[in-house]
């Protein structure tokens, strides 16, 4: 009961947030509509999922109230995916204590035993694969080739195909967390269609550029990239059947 209330209120909220009033575009007068809208939807919510009036009401309350603070304080902030996370982090925690709140004492109970029977140590060790994935791989990968990458970008002729900035990383962030999943889930064809697709993109760059030099370099990044990868996916995996 505690879950389906809480995924019915992060469903209204994120359709308020994100289609209704995109929070990217959102200009100062659509806060408090926002909020009102987003209030009235969750009361109705919580009435319908046999929460009381009154409990509801209350709950739709510290919900708008909740938005209003939340917004405001984000107001000056800049438009960044890191300030976004958070104040969508903070939404989903004030939605939980909401809905802890508003639930019966049963469900609380039934909600701590879920709690407490899930199995952390699995999700641990898959956050740590995630992890070592992501900067820890990138770092490695950018020392692996650091005499590589040198010569390449001395061979290259000034100011041609001039790559966004951080963009290659960002791709290899990706392209790693992607081979990962592929990998705890034991799908490891999806491994070979992210390398494949990968290369898709890739052919036209090499083909542009036209130097074995540049060719090599790429097949010696993406199969270090891949390398990682893989050993990130089988190493949480490994540590999750401990």
């Amino acid at each position: 009961m505690v879950l389906t209330i809480l995924l019915v209120l992060v469903v209204i909220h994120v359709c308020v947030e994100f289609y209704l009033f995109p929070v990217v575009t959102r200009r100062a007068r659509h806060v408090f509509v926002s909020v009102i809208i987003e209030s009235v939807l969750s009361l109705i919510a919580l009435y319908l999922l046999a929460i009381p009036l009154i409990w509801s009401l209350v709950g739709a309350l510290c919900i708008g109230l909740s938005n209003v603070t939340v917004s405001v304080w984000f107001r000056s902030a800049p438009n960044g995916l890191r300030y976004l996370f958070v104040k969508q982090l903070l939404h989903l925690f004030i939605l939980v204590l909401v809905v802890l709140y508003v639930v019966s004492s049963e469900d609380r109970v039934a909600a701590k035993h879920a709690f407490e029977q899930t199995d952390w140590w699995t999700l641990f060790c898959w956050a740590t694969a995630y992890l070592l994935a992501m900067k820890p791989s990138s770092t490695a990968i950018a020392l692996l080739l650091q005499n590589w990458t040198e010569e390449v970008t001395h061979s290259a002729p000034s100011g041609s195909n001039k790559p966004l900035k951080d963009a290659g990383a960002f791709i290899g962030y990706f392209e790693r967390m992607l081979i990962v999943t592929f990998v705890l889930w034991g799908q490891l064809p999806g491994v070979a269609l992210v390398l494949a697709a990968k290369s898709v993109f890739r052919f036209g760059d090499l083909k542009d550029h036209g130097s074995r030099m540049f060719t090599e370099y790429v097949m010696l990044g993406t199969f270090a990239s891949a390398l990682f990868g893989i050993g990130c996916g089988l190493l949480g995996g490994y540590l999750s059947q401990i």
